[in-house]
């Protein structure tokens, strides 16, 4: 009998605890339900590269309905009508779904919505505000906002299988630099007009914004035999002014340009024209040879000859008009040491040219290694490629505004064995940033709030010229670079997730809807 009480007494126990249980549970609930939050059913932040700088997490899901629209503010419709076009063709390759575009306010479930209605002032002009409800709203301050708004719903919706879900919230998205930049050397392989189309795609697709093209060089040690005349060179922009001076095995016409860039406006990147002088130059020292250097590699211009001038501004005047960009390299990169006073005054001359002409003006850093009592404009932008030849800590302290381009983290040069045949992409995400030039030696880098440093720039050096190093090498080792520096440049140190995580995301997003590749 008393064991049978006992029992009892121990069923009746558990079922008090039990019933207590649930009773604090439902009131936590309550509480919760009450108060508007719910610890469960708050969404995490969207994966997406690059991530997004700030989420804040709301209960279930936007889905892409059957007769769901692109809703343009009729208040910018004229702006963001080619942007919501991009978006359509887009989304449609993303999901199979053709989207009407339409002018309205009047928002139904499923919608996206583009405006350029915000009073945010801490997006920037490329930062943008992603709402999404029932609708999702996308709104900025331009155009280029609301494109990167898109490039974030695109990627959400790519990464769910039935391509039609994006979780609710709100993200403020903004870019950590204003530079973020990848370089390519069409001097020493020329690329089709659809090629460089692809990687305007693949760089807006990953939030990068500056696609600077090396147009001229020759092969390495080009100049320096007495057979310089018939080494390889290249200058790739074709006119009918200078007759012959084009490339044979491929250049680019005023029209290439034109849809070029008619193209990357439409991405939100700026081509950035490179014409490499006063060294690299053998394009143009084999065209008229009394402006090849009498004492030196024939790759290098006269500097002392008036008709380098002269021969260099007819080249900008043709050329110069075919492009948009604000800003405008002029190389000026590895040139003789002992030339220093002409090289100063030469980059001073074209700076002077360029905003005569309402430009400004880059350079790649040589300024270290050129000791002269003269001194460059500081309005220049260098982009810092070798710490011997520009050391970025000085740079600085002169007052020039900087890129970091360091050529020991950020060139590729296919299949040369030296430098990076694919880039150390880990290493990157990491422990890089735009601030760092030098692992090693923390005395060459500079603060990471310094605001003389604009940004970055990758790049890919074609030094074993285009007979072996093919289209599809290039893009391969181009891709996983554009992914990580984009993640690093747009969204700075924080990282969310690990490397090998970040791997996998970066497998799965992949490449920009509409690249072709053979």
């Amino acid at each position: 009998m008393k064991r049978e009480l006992s029992l009892r007494k121990r069923v009746f126990t558990v079922y008090i605890l039990v019933v207590s249980g649930l009773v604090i549970a439902f009131a936590f609930f309550i509480l919760f339900r009450l108060s508007g939050v719910s610890s469960v059913l708050v969404n995490e932040k969207p994966e997406v590269i690059p991530s997004l700088r700030e989420w804040q997490g709301s209960a279930g899901s936007f889905m892409l309905a059957g007769n769901a629209r692109i809703d343009v503010d009729p208040a910018y419709a004229s702006e963001l009508q080619d942007t919501a076009r991009v978006f359509r063709n887009d989304l449609f390759l993303v999901t199979g779904q053709a989207l009407p575009i339409v002018t309205t306010t009047t928002l139904q479930s499923g919608d996206f919505f583009l405006t350029l209605n915000t009073t945010d002032p801490q997006i920037g002009n490329e930062g943008y505000l992603f709402d999404v409800e029932d609708a999702v709203t996308i709104r900025a301050h331009t155009t280029q906002g609301i494109f990167y708004g898109t490039r974030t719903a695109l990627q959400i919706l790519l990464q769910d299988p039935a391509r039609r879900r994006i979780v609710k919230g709100i993200a403020r998205d903004y870019p950590q630099y204003k530079e973020r930049g990848f370089l390519l050397d069409a001097g020493r392989k020329f690329f089709s007009l659809t090629e460089l189309e692809n990687y305007v795609k693949l760089l807006a697709w990953y939030k990068m914004n500056d696609f600077q093209i090396h147009l001229n060089d020759n092969e390495i040690g080009g100049g320096t035999s007495p057979d310089w005349k018939h080494q390889y060179a290249a200058f790739r922009l074709n006119s009918p002014r200078f007759k012959g001076l084009a490339a044979k095995d491929g250049s680019y016409t005023e029209q290439d340009m034109r849809e070029l860039q008619d193209l990357a406006r439409l991405y939100a990147v700026t081509i950035t024209p490179e014409i490499d002088t006063p060294a690299h130059a053998l394009a143009f020292t084999q065209y008229q040879p009394a402006l090849a250097n009498p004492q030196q590699s024939k790759e290098f211009l006269d500097l002392s000859n008036p008709q380098t001038y002269t021969f260099m501004n007819s080249i900008w005047n043709e050329f110069l008009p075919w492009f948009d960009a604000r800003q405008v390299s002029i190389g000026a990169d590895e040139y003789i040491q002992s030339d220093a006073d002409r090289y100063i005054q030469y980059i001073n001359a074209y700076d002077a040219y360029m905003r005569s002409h309402g430009r400004t003006t880059r350079i790649w850093g040589s300024l270290s290694e050129m000791a002269s009592s003269l001194k460059v404009n500081k309005d220049v932008v260098v982009d810092v490629w070798n710490n011997i030849w520009a050391n970025p800590v000085a740079m600085v302290k002169q007052g020039f505004n900087i890129i970091n381009s360091n050529d020991q983290m950020l060139y590729i040069v296919p299949k040369a064995g030296y430098y990076h045949d694919y880039l150390d992409t880990q290493l990157l995400y990491e422990r890089w940033e735009p601030n760092i030039f030098d692992l090693a030696n923390p005395q060459m880098n500079l603060r990471a709030d310094d605001p003389h440093i604009l940004g970055a720039m990758f790049a890919e050096w074609n030094d074993k010229l285009g007979s072996v190093v093919s289209d599809a090498d290039v893009y391969v080792r181009v891709k996983p670079a554009t992914q990580t520096i984009g993640e690093k440049l747009w969204s700075g140190p924080a990282q969310d997730i690990t490397y090998a995580q970040f791997e996998q995301l970066a497998a799965q997003i992949g490449d920009a809807p509409g690249i072709y590749t053979s």
